[in-house]
């Protein structure tokens, strides 16, 4: 029996395509709700990232995910889709967008505007310490409790893949490099989308704007890290708005 695709495609296949990234140690199943709930009207493929899920054999390495990103668009997308990224996804999403402008039709980065750079590293440099580091049996114990701490049975469900060692890889990938630089490579429209008490990730979130040539804002009220869960409805209203947008209508 054939390995299942590291991807979910739903939706019209003939529909706009919107690209959905997860964060550092999730899988596809991150995006449910906004997958289930824009695939009425575009063509949504929720991928899982090299090291996580379906390519969980597969090593992180930022050239590498590049051109993985850039064959699935050909493959499921026709050559172009919105590509949305949330936390590691995003960064994928910013450093896709900045070598293949022309497959993007529009970028949508979520939890993503710190830098990891300067003192801004040592977010990450943590997180890579833990996730490499820490027994699994703790960082797994630890994940279920806040999982069921901040969300309902059926999305702290969602937030159950426990690829930490994947994710740390992921981490690794996008230290000490400048992520505005790369959004001022990008000449297509961009929405930034933060929760409200992500403070950490929010640090930069003006630096980031004042980069994009085409560049929105938009913070989700009582929204933490894992924002498109803490408000499911309000982020697929952004998406789904951002993609009816003029600035991304598909060539």
């Amino acid at each position: 029996m054939p390995p299942a695709p590291p991807f979910d495609s739903t939706g019209p296949a003939a529909a706009p395509a919107i690209v959905l990234l997860h964060g550092s140690s999730e899988t596809r199943l991150q995006w449910q709700p906004q997958a289930r709930a824009l695939s009425d009207e575009f063509h949504v493929i929720a991928a899982d990232l090299p090291a996580h899920g379906a390519l969980a054999g597969t090593r992180f390495r930022m050239d590498d995910v590049v051109a993985w990103l850039s064959e699935l668009l050909n493959q499921q997308a026709g050559g172009r889709a919105i590509v949305a990224g949330i936390s590691l996804g995003g960064y994928v999403t910013m450093e896709f967008a900045s070598r293949h402008p022309e497959q993007v039709a529009g970028a949508v980065l979520l939890s993503c505007t710190a830098e990891p750079t300067g003192p801004g590293a040592a977010l990450y440099l943590v997180a890579t310490w833990f996730m490499s580091l820490a027994p699994m049996p703790v960082l797994k114990a630890v994940k279920r409790m806040f999982g069921h701490m901040l969300y309902s049975q059926e999305f702290a469900q969602l937030l159950t893949s426990y690829y930490f060692r994947g994710g740390a890889q992921g981490v690794r990938a996008v230290l000490w490099q400048s992520f505005i630089k790369k959004i001022r490579k990008y000449p297509g429209p961009v929405l930034f989308i933060n929760g409200r008490f992500d403070y950490g990730f929010r640090s930069s979130e003006r630096r980031f704007l004042a980069a994009a040539r085409q560049g929105r804002l938009e913070v989700v009220p009582r929204a933490l890290h894992v924002c498109n869960l803490d408000d499911p409805a309000r982020v697929t209203a952004l998406i789904r708005d951002f993609a009816h947008s003029p600035a991304v209508a598909p060539r």
